[in-house]
């Protein structure tokens, strides 16, 4: 038998070391000492430098432990480290490539699993990942979903058992992961309420777990971190502050606590405060940049520099380009490289008088985000377009785009999520309006669809909601109507959402 600190002392030596006397030992351990194992290699104390390490140990185990549930259990954590990262060690028999190893995981898990439903849950959850990885929402919401269904006939999730061992410990770490993920799949696909439903079933799972399992940090992260941007998304920006304040509280590492420093940047952002927001976009960038993923930087480098207005802002901007081309990191999710580029557009739609060359560019993420099921992007993207259209006076390819969004905003979308994105498009409607000289269509817009859908969710007036209400007098007085009237309609709006 090895002590708990015997363990950590064997866990302490060097690389080779460790990973020669590994396979030896996993057969000589009682199954108390197999969770402290386990619970050491998840501590950042031992791995926060020699994250391969930890990598390979997982390939070992997956490989030589003598129990099914433990190679399940080994199997799962490298699903959820594998992937686009720059520092993956040789794993022998074990795929490296996220779908590669979303394959090689669902073939195993009826190998490794007596009960049929949680062998359906991990394959569910292998195929979920891979979509997710690529940005395939359509993909990741049908095999999450599918997953979700097969633990509802597992009574163990519902109700954890009073004693830990392996098998329960591998449904845990399956089911909390693919219920992250389901939530996550109903988000990006428009439908903030079936998220928020999965995720307060799943805060419950978590409570019920954390009975035996001890605190669940990484769960309580994903979970406040999934709730400040369901929040954020309707416009409960006070709400979204609070969760994501709670999970950086819990977020093990700089990289994870990036994802919640760039929500962060995003509220501080919406509501004016573009010094705050600058700062957490920085020190996430810089995290993301430092980390093994440094892929998932472009998008933000690019959102960040929509905000570039002075020499030390752009010369940032730069050095942060710089960094993320001398990682010669590639970017695999295809939502992502999608919205990297629309950023880049954006930026070049403010400089350049004649914004025909962007036309091909979005026609093209249009269609890339329509096939994968990405539907609050892909209204971002044709509000671009119909913007663009206005300023190149083609009505026709202005209205198309508009009437586009306005069924995927109906149709896609869940109604507490769609005034947001109303808000966005029908203000992007009235710029183009008035780009092809349609004043009164374009004041009438702002005042019935733009204004109308602000008035519909909560929050503070920020810049988009202030650049609008300027516009109101502008093209109230291009259209000739009485500034009196304007006043007291304006004052009216104000007042709903305060």
């Amino acid at each position: 038998m090895i002590e708990r600190g015997g363990i950590a002392e064997i866990l302490k030596g060097s690389d080779e070391k460790v990973l020669m006397d590994l396979p030896a030992m996993l057969p000589e351990l009682s199954q108390t000492e197999i969770f402290d194992l386990l619970d050491l290699i998840e501590s950042p104390e031992f791995f926060q430098h020699r994250l391969p390490l930890r990598i390979q140990l997982y390939g070992k185990i997956a490989q030589h432990a003598p129990q099914h549930s433990l190679k399940l259990i080994a199997l799962l954590r490298l699903l959820r480290r594998l992937g686009a990262r720059q520092d993956v060690p040789d794993l022998g028999e074990i795929p490296e490539e996220t779908g590669d190893f979303a394959d090689y995981l669902a073939r195993r898990a009826y190998e490794l699993c007596e009960d049929e439903n949680l062998a359906f849950a991990v394959e569910a959850l292998a195929f979920a990942t891979s979509a997710y990885r690529s940005g395939d929402v359509v993909g990741m919401d049908s095999a999450a979903e599918g997953g979700i269904e097969a633990l509802s006939k597992i009574g163990a999730w519902e109700n954890p058992p009073l004693e830990l061992d392996l098998e329960s410990l591998a449904l845990a770490e399956a089911g909390h992961e693919l219920t992250f993920i389901a939530a996550n799949a109903a988000f990006r696909a428009g439908d903030v309420a079936r998220a928020r439903d999965i995720a307060e079933k799943w805060s419950g799972n978590v409570n019920s777990w954390e009975a035996i399992l001890g605190p669940l940090a990484r769960q309580r992260y994903q979970y406040y971190q999934l709730v400040g941007r369901l929040d954020f998304e309707v416009g409960l920006y006070e709400p979204a502050i609070e969760a994501y304040a709670k999970a950086l509280e819990l977020a093990p590492t700089p990289y994870r606590r990036a994802f919640v420093w760039f929500n962060m940047a995003q509220i501080e952002h919406h509501l004016g405060h573009i010094d705050a927001s600058w700062e957490y976009a920085s020190k996430a960038i810089d995290a993301t940049l430092s980390s093994p993923y440094p892929q998932a930087a472009a998008t933000w480098i690019e959102w960040l520099a929509l905000d570039a207005d002075s020499p030390s802002k752009l010369s940032e901007i730069e050095n942060m380009r710089s960094r993320f081309r001398k990682t010669g990191a590639v970017e695999t999710n295809r939502v992502t490289r999608a919205m990297t580029r629309l950023y880049r557009v954006l930026a070049t739609l403010r400089s350049t008088e004649d914004p025909s060359g962007i036309v091909p560019i979005l026609d093209e993420l249009i269609r890339e985000l329509e096939g994968a099921g990405s539907w609050p992007n892909m209204v971002t993207i044709l509000a671009t377009k119909a913007v663009v259209a206005g300023r190149l006076d083609d009505r026709d390819a202005m209205d198309d785009a508009i009437a586009k969004a306005r069924t995927l905003i109906s149709t896609k979308l869940a109604p507490e999520a769609r005034p947001p994105h109303e808000f966005l498009l029908e203000s992007a409607h009235a710029l183009a309006l008035r780009n092809v000289g349609a004043y009164d269509e374009a004041f009438a817009m702002l005042f019935e669809r733009a204004l109308e859908a602000r008035m519909k969710y909560p929050g503070a007036v920020g810049p988009d909601e202030k650049t609008a209400l300027e516009a109101i007098y502008y093209l109230g007085a291009l259209a000739g109507h009485d500034p009196e009237t304007i006043e007291k309609r304006l004052r009216d709006i104000l007042n709903s959402v305060r």
